[in-house]
């Protein structure tokens, strides 16, 4: 997986409470279920969150005229996405996005929209993600949202990485780390680290990709942060992989494999697999990486992830390379450039298309 932060939807913060009563029960008792649900998932208990939020939901009912509704179905919607579970926080982002229009909070609009961006990117829908980035970006404004504006920005930035524009994903990374820095808030500071850290590794310029790892990673620990914190892992991970050092390349690896799986996150699952096939693929031990790999391809399944998904056919074509099968290697890889196509990776693309040409017919 890309493992980008594009968890840069926005933060689960408190809204202000009105305390007005609503059918269902009340904002207040809303806010405190959403209170535990933020404990529960900063200590990994992802299914106890989710129910707390469905609890929250309950309280404010259907009909609540508070905004904090739309907040909290964009925040379940989130968690969703979070643990792969890609269909189901696509109908949370799109029922608060009715509620927020039926109800003209333009804040909350311009949130469910960007939610829905990044699902649109998920699956590859590139004109869609286009679409839905402008929409938010322009009731951002509207709003003065200044950190949701932050947010889009990187987001694009994601988008632009994914598609091999290194240079417009550098200077929108920049833009809104530079935005972050000056507010010190350190939160979106971590997602954007996290991003530079990212686009530094494609470039292979691991010396300062991991820079901007370790400094995402201090924030999120201090942060107590569970879910950048495991993104990060793995991304570092990634960074040892490339500087030769396969043994710390497998610490981070099995660390993010746990972290993932303790927070039922199929998707950071599924790329810390991927990672440590490609470990153990180097070092030798070809059965057991094509063992790692098919439970990573399991671990995906569902989650309409395209890149990931062209990542592990690529990972299944190095394989097949190194236990001398061209036909099986051919195979995967054409079959990962069909799917990185779709999300538009050019850099990926001509990567693999080398290899194929390289191999023996």
């Amino acid at each position: 997986m890309d493992k980008s932060e594009n968890r840069s939807d926005e933060p689960r913060r408190r809204t202000p409470r009105t305390g007005k009563p609503v059918r269902g029960g009340s904002v207040e008792a809303a806010h405190a279920l959403v209170d535990k649900a933020r404990v529960a998932e900063h200590h990994e208990q992802t299914a106890l969150a989710l129910g707390l939020y469905d609890d929250a939901l309950t309280h404010l009912g259907a009909s609540c005229a508070d905004p904090f509704l739309a907040d909290v179905l964009r925040w379940k919607g989130t968690l969703l996405r979070e643990r792969g579970e890609t269909e189901a926080a696509y109908r949370c982002y799109a029922q608060s996005l009715e509620k927020a229009t039926l109800r003209g909070w333009k804040g909350q609009q311009a949130h469910a929209l960007n939610c829905l961006g990044t699902i649109a990117q998920r699956r590859g829908d590139q004109k869609e993600t286009e679409r839905l980035y402008a929409s938010a970006s322009e009731l951002a404004e509207e709003a003065g949202d200044a950190r949701l504006l932050g947010m889009i920005e990187q987001n694009r930035g994601v988008l632009a990485n994914t598609r091999g524009d290194f240079a417009s994903a550098a200077a929108f990374y920049s833009r809104s780390l530079g935005a972050f820095e000056m507010a010190a808030d350190a939160e979106p500071m971590s997602w954007v680290l996290n991003n530079l850290g990212i686009l530094h590794t494609k470039i292979k310029n691991f010396g300062e990709a991991r820079q901007h790892l370790e400094r995402g990673l201090a924030i999120a620990i201090n942060r107590n942060d569970a879910v950048v914190e495991n993104v990060i892992t793995l991304n570092l991970a990634e960074v040892w992989v490339g500087l030769g050092r396969l043994d710390l390349a497998d610490e981070f690896c099995i660390r993010a494999l746990g972290q993932a799986q303790r927070r039922v996150d199929h998707l950071t699952a599924a790329g810390a697999l991927k990672v440590r096939a490609a470990i153990e693929r180097q070092r030798g031990a070809l059965d057991k990486s094509i063992a790692t790999l098919r439970i990573a391809i399991y671990e995906a399944e569902g989650a309409e992830d395209r890149l990931l998904h062209a990542e592990l056919l690529r990972e299944l074509g190095e394989i097949s390379r190194a236990v001398g099968n061209a036909g099986a290697a051919r195979s995967a890889w054409r079959e990962a450039v069909d799917s990185f196509e779709v999300v538009g990776a050019s850099q990926d693309i001509a990567e693999i298309q080398a290899e194929l040409r390289a191999l023996p017919e």
